[in-house]
């Protein structure tokens, strides 16, 4: 069976938020970097999708206890997870999870710095997606994605 190219592995993410609107400009970025994506507007939606799709990334834009409170309930996933803390004129992106371990306390990322960084995990996502062993269910289940991306 040949593999999807490193380029072409879907990476799940979810967003948290109060609508999908308020967060289509973060969607529309990811949707653009091959992400597929899924729209939660609580912890409980977000837990009970991540139980379905393990995501790889989660990105809040929901006041910080609905993002802190999907995180403490996820327990040692393996993701990446991040929280919008709005300020006068936009945001700052406060990373809450990296690869799965809790970062409260990381430095705060400016928009533009978040960018690039959310660019490096995507593309750090895709490279571990070759180098980690999968359990049977997600190997499935990205082999079903990968197939929806081909055709």
């Amino acid at each position: 069976m040949s593999r999807v190219p490193v380029s072409r592995v879907p990476v799940r993410a979810l967003l948290l938020g109060e609508s999908a609107k308020a967060s289509s400009h973060l969607l529309s970025h990811l949707e653009q970097r091959g992400c597929h994506c899924w729209f939660a507007t609580s912890a409980e939606q977000g837990v009970a999708l991540f139980n379905k799709h393990r995501f790889h990334l989660i990105l809040s834009t929901s006041p910080v206890g609905q993002a802190t409170r999907m995180i403490s309930l996820l327990g040692r996933s393996n993701c990446h997870a991040f929280y919008a803390y709005p300020v006068e004129n936009g945001c700052w992106w406060l990373p809450l999870m990296n690869g799965g371990q809790e970062c409260l306390g990381a430095p705060a990322l400016r928009p533009r710095e978040f960018a690039g960084v959310l660019d490096q995990i995507l593309e750090e996502i895709r490279a571990s997606h070759f180098a980690a062993p999968k359990r049977p269910r997600e190997v499935a289940y990205d082999n079903a994605l990968a197939l929806e991306v081909a055709s």
